[in-house]
């Protein structure tokens, strides 16, 4: 009997260690909760118009001029592309 009850804990204590050595490999391949913590170390960028910074990974890409822009948001995005872009070199952000 107690050779069985020495065999159970043995059987649990193996398959608890596999079990925390898959989820960690699991995780640094982008597994389910991989893929929330590389979310948070995503690059922050600068927003063009309101000059604030986001996660690049929930911006929002818009093609001004040719030229490819991140946007923080959708309001940002379209009073960017009314303007028509950036500013000139010679224009300065008072005048208009």
């Amino acid at each position: 009997m107690i050779r069985i009850l020495i065999y159970a804990v043995i059987f649990y204590v193996i398959i608890y260690a596999l079990k925390g050595l898959f989820s960690g490999i699991s995780r640094r391949m982008g597994g389910a909760r991989g893929g929330a913590v590389e979310a948070l170390d995503d690059e922050m960028i600068v927003c063009p118009e309101c000059e604030t910074y986001f996660p690049s990974g929930i911006g929002l890409s818009r093609r001004v001029r040719r030229e490819r822009f991140r946007f923080c948001g959708e309001e940002c995005a379209g009073k960017f592309s009314l303007r028509g872009g950036p500013p000139s070199e010679g224009e300065s952000e008072g005048e208009g």
